[in-house]
């Protein structure tokens, strides 16, 4: 009974949740949502513990406590577990029933996996991010240079420059991370995040596509789907991990933009936030620090792409497995961009797409930087850039409304921090 009037008062709270523009929702319904989950998850939990966990005519308990996760992790991602107090309850449950889940394991002798799912244990071929395709490798015109460790004083001068600093990669800064080494195992990483831990994620290779859409899959999921297959399997890797011809077309998966960290706070404890964030950058037009430095997970296979923008804050993107070719362009150059909005619309329908682009996508150039249409785009032939390949161990420095395009080589997790 209890979870069935949760689930009918989380179906209602969606439905009032996507009746409004998400910065415009009242914080009522983001409350109902979040104490509606609590409950199903509660009420799931107490069913579980009353299952016969070697009754197999009855529902399995730890199919029941992976579901009460599954409701713990729709508010955080729907809600935000919005109310007081709310989100280290919602923490403090997820703990428990991970750890009812792994002592009624133990007692069936399957560790964290059923029998059902133990076909589903990841093996995967390759360390992560080591499936690079040597044809993809951009050969580098304009490299960005490359400093060692330099002192915060030194990097905050050059932050704070005459022009709002220029991009550079810090080398040795997360040389020390865990996550440097434990995330090269789909394993390992699944299982420290948990295999059933509920995620967003972006379908399509960039958010510019028209096909580009959103859906929530556990961790274990969007790592068999989206990681290990088609695009890891052996068949797909010709010799030095080049990719075969007739490779059919992916559809291409991405946790992109997402505060992991927060959400599965385990993770967090694989990295630090790099001392460089906590410089004092100068007051500038349009910039105002956030708050707290803001983290998200950006985790994908080769082929993602982030279409060429702008950011509202600096930026260090740490790049912790895998290669990434990113090329930026500064603020001046932003009249060669062809940003989304700008241009002269030709009839009615441009200019409804015109607005609707304005406001989505004001950030956000018009242009396939490496695929350039430049009868449509004949500025941007005139762009100066700079660029990079960079590679596990890297952190680049975005500058605040710097322009930056980026394309995945391999498998990738990097972790940005806006500052």
């Amino acid at each position: 009974m209890l979870v069935s009037t949760a689930d009918y008062l989380i179906d209602y709270a969606r439905e009032m949740l996507h009746s409004y523009p998400y910065r415009q929702v009242p914080g009522c319904w983001r409350d109902l949502y979040t104490d509606a989950g609590i409950h199903k998850a509660l009420g799931l939990g107490f069913l579980a513990m009353t299952r016969d966990i070697n009754d197999t005519a009855e529902d399995d308990p730890i199919d029941l406590l992976r579901q009460a996760i599954l409701a713990c992790d729709n508010v955080l991602v729907m809600s935000g577990a919005s109310g007081i107090e709310r989100k280290p309850i919602v923490y403090e449950l997820i703990d428990l029933l991970e750890n009812m889940i792994t002592d009624m394991a133990e007692q069936t002798g399957n560790k964290v996996f059923n029998p059902a799912q133990k076909k589903r244990r990841i093996h995967l071929p390759l360390k992560l991010g080591e499936d690079v395709n040597p044809e993809t490798i951009p050969a580098l015109k304009y490299p960005i240079p490359r400093l060692e460790l330099p002192t915060m004083d030194a990097f905050q001068r050059h932050v704070n420059g005459p022009a709002g600093g220029t991009p550079i990669i810090i080398t040795g800064a997360i040389d020390h991370w865990p996550a440097r080494k434990r995330w090269t195992d789909l394993e390992t990483l699944c299982q420290t995040a948990g295999p059933d831990r509920l995620v967003p994620i972006e379908i399509g290779s960039q958010y510019t596509d028209e096909e580009w859409t959103q859906k929530l899959v556990t961790i274990r999921e969007f790592i068999q789907d989206y990681i290990i297959g088609p695009s890891m399997s052996p068949r797909s890797l010709g010799k030095n991990g080049s990719d075969f011809k007739d490779e059919p077309k992916r559809r291409v998966g991405y946790l992109a933009q997402h505060d992991l960290f927060d959400q599965i706070p385990r993770l967090r404890r694989d990295i630090d936030i790099p001392d460089y964030c906590m410089i004092e950058p100068r007051v500038q037009k349009g910039y105002t620090p956030p708050d707290d430095i803001l983290l998200n997970a950006w985790f994908g296979p080769r082929g993602t792409v982030s279409p060429m923008h702008t950011d509202p804050y600096h930026n260090l993107l740490a790049q912790v497995v895998g290669h990434k070719y990113v090329r930026l362009y500064a603020p001046s150059e932003s009249a060669k961009l062809y940003a989304f909005g700008t241009g002269v619309p030709s009839g009615q329908e441009e200019q409804e797409e015109k607005q609707e682009q304005d406001t989505m996508l004001g950030n956000t150039s018009q242009v396939d930087v490496e695929r350039p249409d430049l009868l449509r785009h004949p500025l941007f032939a005139q762009a100066q850039y700079v660029e990079a390949i960079l590679g596990p161990g890297d952190v680049l420095f975005i500058p605040f409304e710097w322009w930056h395009y980026i394309r995945s080589l391999s498998t990738s997790f990097s972790v940005s921090f806006w500052f």
